[in-house]
């Protein structure tokens, strides 16, 4: 491979991360010549989704090298079930099989053998995100066409903790009029304080908000004279804050949130088949077709930036004794040299997370549900815990089991930080898996803390030239850090280009018979709609 990778390039790109991987794309797509390159043997990096054995050599792989523990932290896995299915119960399970066909099966008792030999149905995400419908992202992915290399699944469900229990949280106008944990006073009251919200724009300065810039949305929500019921909707579910929350800041949440409903489902959010470790590397298929050489297990042992003729910089890369020159260095946080990151730490605050694995979900549903719970926070020093629960429909774990994702910005460490809300909504005792619960039983935890990386700025902070930085996962629900930086970098290194045009099917490609043509491509229809992510 050596021998036959070129040495120049116009664009060098380090880390398959979500903003490494859209600049890589967006440049490669107007005709940049781009190389991207990974210390890892996969696609993601941080950004990744995993099958079972990956993440046990992921875990294995942080706990040994001090870089990645600059990332990732306080890793803590913990099993609830036992090594191997005891014989008796293997038994048993095979004579109802034979015994009685119509009796319904038992449910199945999991044993850590039984993850093992199915670790291929896993994929665990290490940055689980949604995308709101009418987002960034998913106006970007229909935008560029990059949607058709990736399948959605919608939000079943959006769920908050009220009363000591969890609760459905009404979305659409009809589930407003239909639930009858609202009396028909707060509807109308609830109705008429969301409109003002979804009408809100912040230039207009005489709007119904310009006398709450210093107060927060509780003593906004409580003027407007929402009952605690109200307040707790709107405040924990829809805009997702605490009671510290600025007014403006949840106001622009929940008009997110509100602007998002209807379109592809009766919740506003959307879900990426196969985790959302999938994200990245359909930008990578798009930045590989218009000619991007893609070279994994590819560390880098030393950047340097120089100055040629007439002032313009050369950035240079030393990899596996090998020297790379290009224009311009992309470079994820995670791969980047600490002599290019700045010494002073960005304003931020690390990342809580945990994943479980358990055997039924959070709330009993006719379907298999796909679910968002916003949790508020149990004492005044927490902070909101976000909690997206997915099952085996959307190919992340096999048929039986649900994958549940817990993330809050960090007050002690991830155990301390979440580990009381797990015990709200999880059996975590262990025990047999056979005796019927109001809670599913966890069958298998990983807590661990990560750093912040979305304060990151968008050029290397030590001045060099030519050099820029991407963030690493951020707290947010969404993407719409990653879309904003790595649209902020591509306009820095290709001024007055558009942002990933639209690329062509397939089947719009035309060569002309004439040899002095180039390939072009037509379109048959304008309306960007149809090509919205499927569902």
């Amino acid at each position: 491979m050596d021998d036959d990778l070129p040495t120049d390039f116009q664009v060098i790109v380090v880390g398959t991360g979500m903003v490494e991987s859209i600049v890589a794309a967006a440049c490669s797509r107007i005709g940049k010549n781009v190389l991207h390159l990974d210390s890892s043997d996969h696609y993601g990096g941080l950004w990744a989704s995993y099958n079972f054995d990956g993440l046990q050599k992921f875990i294995k792989e942080v706990n040994s090298d001090p870089k990645r523990q600059q990332q990732v932290y306080n890793l803590s896995e913990k099993w609830y079930i036992e090594k191997e299915t005891p014989q008796e119960e293997k038994k048993e399970e095979g004579q109802d099989k034979t015994e009685d066909s119509k009796a319904e099966p038992p449910k199945k008792v999991w044993s850590q053998a039984n993850f093992t030999s199915e670790y291929r149905k896993f994929n665990i995400d290490m940055t689980p995100k949604l995308l709101f419908s009418r987002g960034p992202l998913v106006e970007l992915l229909i935008s560029s066409n990059i949607a058709r290399y990736a399948e959605f699944r919608c939000v079943t469900r959006v769920l908050t903790w009220l009363n000591d229990r969890l609760m459905p949280v009404p979305c659409s106008r009809a589930d407003v009029f239909a639930t009858e944990a609202v009396s028909i006073v707060e509807k109308r009251m609830l109705m008429k304080m969301l409109t003002s919200i979804v009408g809100y724009n912040e230039e207009e300065m005489n709007n119904e908000f310009k006398d709450w810039n210093d107060k927060t949305f509780k003593e906004y929500l409580t003027h407007k004279g929402l009952t605690p019921n109200l307040i707790h909707y709107v405040l924990y579910a829809i805009a997702g804050g605490t009671d510290k929350m600025p007014c403006l800041e949840g106001v622009k949440e929940c008009k997110k949130f509100l602007m998002s409903l209807g379109r592809y489902g009766n919740t506003p959010f959307l879900w990426p088949m196969y985790g959302s470790g999938e994200l990245p590397q359909c930008f990578c298929r798009l930045c590989a077709v218009f000619g991007g050489v893609y070279c994994l297990n590819r560390p880098i042992d030393k950047v340097e930036t120089k100055t040629v003729d007439e002032g313009k910089t050369m950035v240079t890369i030393e990899s596996k004794s090998k020297t790379l020159n290009c224009d311009h260095l992309v470079i994820g946080i995670n791969e980047c040299p600490k002599e290019l990151l700045s010494p002073e730490p960005a304003e931020s605050c690390d990342i809580s997370k945990a994943i479980f694995i358990t055997n039924g979900t959070i709330l009993p549903s006719e379907k298999e549900p796909l679910s968002l719970l916003r949790f508020p926070p149990l004492t005044e020093e927490d902070n909101a815990v976000t909690v997206l629960e997915v099952g085996p429909a959307t190919g992340s774990c096999p048929k039986g089991l649900f994958v549940v994702y817990f993330i809050t910005n960090k007050v002690k460490d991830a155990e301390s930080d979440l580990m009381p809300y797990a015990e709200k909504i999880f059996d975590m005792s262990g025990g047999d898996q056979t005796v019927t619960s109001d809670k599913p039983k966890c069958l298998w935890s990983l807590f661990y803390n990560a750093a912040d990386g979305g304060g990151a700025g968008s050029g290397a902070a030590s001045g060099a030239d030519g050099v820029f930085v991407c963030a690493g996962p951020d707290s947010g629900l969404d993407f719409d850090r990653a879309v904003s930086q790595a649209e902020e970098i591509f306009k820095q290194i290709c001024p007055g280009e558009e942002f990933l045009p639209r690329a062509p099917d397939p089947e719009e490609i035309v060569f002309e018979d004439d040899v002095t043509h180039g390939p072009e491509f037509r379109r048959e229809d304008d309306d960007a709609d149809g090509d919205a992510p499927k569902e």
